[in-house]
């Protein structure tokens, strides 16, 4: 598979399996352009990340699973974002046909512009250059190759499942009755429901809470690479970044390794399902 610094692929070149596995906020790379620029003290962006998820792919990846996992930080451009999607406050000269959404003028578009509690990231705009090239450089090739290896894998196993996996905070309020993992599947647009329902099947099995599309129904990566006419399924996991890290979530705990086995399991599952097996949870 071609090289990119900002992200690496395992398991790429021969897809014995009907899943491919996303890890997209993993990042933990601040190139010296962007730590140049911050109005904020550095440390404040790991609210931007999801903290450590690429080491919940490290079972799946162990196991054969494909697999793209991001390198560059959330801050320098948001994989999970349509590439049009920018504030132009935010670029010298403004950004014709940004799309406006609402992630972005609540700055979380393609680069982020603010943080909730902290105020605004940056000390300067960007410049359009810049933004195209970070663009060209690291969110085209990522879409790109995830593209190319779903429509390889749907030759190869008639079907393809892409599954986007996140952390979150704490859901707040609400204790025990918040959910500690959410399936997106964007209501069923992005994915047959069989998919999610099993996944949510055997998290309860498992005891943990789990929730559908609420308050996560997954963003541009299911919308852009879900077809489900062409047996394309695109997928978001969730997991509550208490059950891996540690108290001030920053740093991995003793758990972190349960995790990464149970999102193994997950994707076995949905490996499974794919290719007409019987179920576990149904034979449970």
């Amino acid at each position: 598979m071609p090289a990119n610094n900002g992200f690496s692929s395992f398991n790429c070149d021969d897809l014995q399996f009907p899943v491919l596995l996303s890890v997209p906020h993993a990042g933990r790379i601040y190139p010296l352009d962007l730590t140049d620029n911050l109005r904020l003290n550095p440390a404040q962006l790991v609210r931007l990340e999801d903290r450590y998820a690429d080491r919940l792919a490290a079972t799946a990846i162990k196991a054969g699973l494909p697999t793209l996992v991001a390198h560059y930080a959330r801050a320098w451009i948001d994989l999970n974002r349509d590439s049009r999607d920018v504030d132009p406050a935010m670029v010298e000269g403004g950004f014709a046909n940004s799309l406006g959404s609402a992630k972005m003028r609540g700055g979380l578009g393609l680069i982020p512009r603010r943080l909730m509690q902290y105020g605004d990231i940056w000390k300067r705009q960007l410049r359009r250059e810049d933004i195209d090239h970070r663009i060209g450089s690291y969110h085209a090739p990522y879409h790109d190759l995830l593209e190319q290896l779903l429509s390889q894998i749907v030759a190869r196993h008639g079907v393809a499942i892409l599954v986007d996996l996140h952390s979150m905070p704490p859901l707040g309020a609400g204790g025990e009755m918040q959910p500690q993992i959410v399936i997106g599947d964007r209501f069923g647009q992005s994915a047959a429901s069989v998919y999610s329902e099993l996944l949510a099947a055997r998290l309860n099995h498992l005891g943990v809470r789990v929730a559908l599309n609420h308050p996560y129904p997954g963003d541009y990566i299911l919308r852009r690479h879900g077809a489900q006419k062409r047996n394309i399924h695109a997928l978001q996991i969730e997991i509550d970044r208490q059950l891996y890290l540690d108290a001030d979530l920053r740093e991995p705990s003793a758990e972190i390794g349960d995790v990464a086995a149970m999102v193994a399991e997950l994707l076995f599952l949905l490996i499974e399902q794919a290719r007409g097996a019987s179920l576990p949870v149904a034979a449970e």
